[in-house]
């Protein structure tokens, strides 16, 4: 503690004690200062560590530290080491409390979180430490990528398989877009995602030849299709456990039973996040029953339901189910 400022007090049996004002003042970081995230944290997303000090006196039992309205822990010795994931304007905000919990008083600073600088897409892989090699070439990738397993923390495994795949190939951006989701899913105890596939030079429409047609997002590799997510106590089958909505709404809908909800929270904090433009799930067709079809297809975003709905409210085209070579949304 410093030195402060002192207050004699005159006690009823005639002698005098001191007492230490409370104060509480944020030594670092200064106000506007900027920091990166460009490190990779433990769970999985890049962050910004950034140092906090504070300087306190009086009677002060602990400093609690928030960003925004996060909880960030309790400081140690009147420092601690934040690790900031979110990207923009902060505020920083110590508080400190007396023995018995009490709120005495608090001080803030504002900072900012930049998002790194990269070069390209393999820029971003680097940050997430993602090991990978280019190649191999395929029609249809732009940027292909072929990555060493597990990605980001989470394993991957084609379905009807019992062993986990040890590579995964696909375009650079879904390989980017898989390492932003694992912190997600991980934070629900994921630890393998078992999928149908990425890569398949195809149309939409399977009736017609590549490449004169409207093309999948899995002709790109921009797409994969999810059918189960497995933790260490349970696994969440799209097919077993997900039950369709009967409203238009696939977030807001009311769920049944637990495994149901979970799949719904899940699937919708992924949109949420923006990890990828398009999520179809069971609500919208039978050719989804039993997975999410999520793809990164440009200037897209969906994920409600459009069966019983009104495909005009979509934000992508749907095409009518007799005219699946003009939709611009996948299967």
């Amino acid at each position: 503690m410093r030195n402060g400022c002192w207050i004699w007090v005159l006690a009823l049996a005639g002698c005098t004690v001191e007492t230490e004002v409370a104060s509480l003042a944020i030594v670092s970081p200064a106000p506007g200062a900027a920091f990166t995230r460009d490190q990779l944290g433990s769970a999985g997303t890049l962050v910004a560590p950034v140092g906090v000090e504070v300087d306190v006196g009086g009677d002060i039992a602990r400093v609690a530290l928030r960003a925004g309205d996060s909880e960030l822990g309790d400081l140690a010795d009147g420092a601690l080491t934040a690790e900031l994931a979110q990207s923009g304007p902060v505020t920083l905000t110590a508080t400190a409390f007396d023995a018995d919990g009490i709120e005495l008083l608090s001080a803030s600073v504002d900072i900012t979180i930049d998002d790194p600088a990269v070069a390209d897409c393999h820029g971003w892989l680097d940050l997430y430490r993602v090991d990978y090699a280019v190649g191999p070439d395929k029609p249809g990738v732009a940027d292909p990528i072929t990555v060493t397993l597990p990605l980001n923390g989470v394993a991957y495994r084609y379905s009807g398989n019992t062993s986990q795949r040890e590579t995964l190939f696909g375009d650079c951006s879904l390989m980017k877009s898989l390492a932003e989701a694992a912190p997600i899913v991980r934070a629900h105890g994921v630890q393998e995602l078992i999928d149908i596939g990425i890569y398949n030079y195809r149309c939409i429409d399977q009736t017609k030849t590549p490449p004169n047609c409207s093309m999948s997002q899995h002709a790109y590799a921009k797409a994969i299709d999810i059918a189960q997510l497995v933790t260490p106590d349970a696994s969440y089958s799209v097919l077993d456990d997900w039950v369709i909505d009967p409203d238009d709404d696939t977030c807001m809908a009311t769920t049944e039973s637990d495994k149901d909800a979970w799949l719904h929270q899940v699937i919708c904090e992924l949109k949420r996040a923006g990890v990828w433009n398009i999520v179809l799930t069971p609500n919208y067709n039978a050719d989804h029953r039993n997975h999410f079809h999520v793809d990164l297809t440009d200037d897209a975003d969906f994920i409600e339901r459009t069966l019983g709905g009104d495909p005009g409210d979509a934000l992508v085209d749907v095409a009518p189910h007799g005219d699946l070579g003009d939709a611009l949304v996948d299967f």
